[in-house]
């Protein structure tokens, strides 16, 4: 049995000083993070990659379109448009989180890239497959009847 003397009263923490909040930094690693920002910002503003990337676009169907089984044509935008937004709050509050885990920086742009890179390909499949049911083989969309 435990005696009470051995627990703590709430005057020994009064005297206490406050938790500080330490920041692990490395230089390498806070100029990676700056590095692939500004990389990643030259790429998104400075060229047409969302041409190359998101060229898919230019395919889908909008207004009346046939009917897609599973309402696949429903979901290309969510996808990419998500996976644009889920890239975005890793590049901008990952390291946040990073800061306060104590975890490296560097890595959070690099895995926005892929989550863009992920997000357009699953649109571009998304919309190869819906197109088969768009198109009536001259490559036009089908009239609705």
């Amino acid at each position: 049995m435990v005696s009470p003397q051995h627990f703590d009263s709430p005057s020994d923490h009064a005297d206490a000083p406050p938790p500080m909040l330490r920041l692990r930094l490395v230089r390498w690693d806070v100029a990676g993070l700056l590095a692939m920002l500004v990389l990643l910002a030259a790429v998104v503003f400075a060229t047409d990659w969302y041409s190359w990337l998101f060229g898919f676009r230019k395919d889908v169907c909008t207004g009346d379109c046939p009917p897609v089984p599973f309402g696949v044509d429903f979901y290309i935008y969510p996808v990419v448009w998500g996976g644009i937004g889920a890239a975005v709050a890793a590049a901008l509050f990952g390291p946040v989180v990073s800061l306060l885990k104590g975890w490296y920086l560097s890595f959070w742009p690099a895995l926005a890239i892929v989550i863009v890179l992920l997000s357009a390909a699953a649109g571009a499949a998304l919309t190869d497959f819906s197109s088969t049911y768009w198109h009536d083989g001259s490559g036009v969309f089908d009239a609705p009847e």
